[in-house]
């Protein structure tokens, strides 16, 4: 059961590592040069219209508000991002995937999963500028240029390339960096970087629940450290208010 819970972390089956903020160094921010920003947004656009089509999502009603409701998030968020990209929430409601990932050009996937997990929009502002931090750290340009060079990929040719190679993890190191970066990110939007620790929390309850005798894996503990470690250190102590989550249903 840990290990269900683990891949259902912040960042589509990513296993985090145990770097402190004090290990992580300056974000690796430098884009890559395979593609222009327009070719990236251009890109990105497409594969989530693949995705759409691949996962056979129709918007209703209430998807429609859901998928709003987070855009205003990622709205609030992107004005404090380096890269200045059209931040775009795409939302599947499917409830047994519970995370998220981002696509070329600022295009980031949001499933219905995580959000049964969240009380608050703090926790939604946190998963939402991870996604965020992926693009804007240039790991998401890079991997563009990986596959451009090793499976001979065009940029401008969307038929050569798939969604999903954009789920899998970035390495502990990268993915601690966007817990980190993304941290701020959500402090410069007025959020509480609680939230990242809130959420990871939730796993571990849930994990409790399920394997009581087990205990938590550190991917999960360390990387509740880390955001405790860097609360202290921003001297972010007393940003503790919430916001409540707020989706269709739930009185907004």
């Amino acid at each position: 059961m840990w290990r269900t819970v683990l891949l259902c972390c912040i960042g589509l089956a990513t296993v985090f590592g145990s770097r402190g903020q004090s290990d992580l160094g300056p974000p690796v921010s430098a884009p890559a040069t395979t593609a222009t920003d327009s070719e990236e947004i251009a890109l990105g656009a497409a594969l989530a219209a693949q995705f759409d089509t691949d996962r056979g999502i129709v918007a209703s009603p209430e998807t429609q508000r859901i998928e709003d409701y987070l855009q205003r998030i990622a709205d609030s968020l992107g004005v404090h991002a380096r890269r200045r990209l059209p931040w775009r929430i795409h939302f599947d409601p499917h409830p047994g995937i519970k995370s998220g990932f981002a696509l070329p050009g600022g295009h980031i996937v949001i499933w219905g999963g995580i959000l049964a997990y969240m009380t608050t929009e703090d926790e939604a502002a946190a998963v939402i500028a991870h996604e965020i931090e992926h693009i804007d750290l240039g790991q998401v340009s890079r991997r563009i240029d990986s596959l451009t060079r090793t499976k001979h990929r065009d940029v401008r040719a969307p038929a050569e390339w798939n969604w999903d190679e954009f789920g899998a993890s970035y390495g502990e190191t990268l993915e601690n960096l966007c817990d980190y970066e993304g941290a701020k990110l959500a402090v410069h939007a007025g959020y509480s970087p609680y939230a990242f620790k809130l959420i990871l929390a939730s796993f571990v309850a849930l994990g409790e629940v399920h394997a009581p005798d087990m205990a938590p894996p550190t991917a999960i503990t360390d990387r509740i450290t880390q955001i405790e470690r860097e609360i202290a250190t921003e001297h972010w102590e007393a940003r503790t208010a919430t916001r409540p989550l707020r989706l269709p249903g739930q009185g907004d």
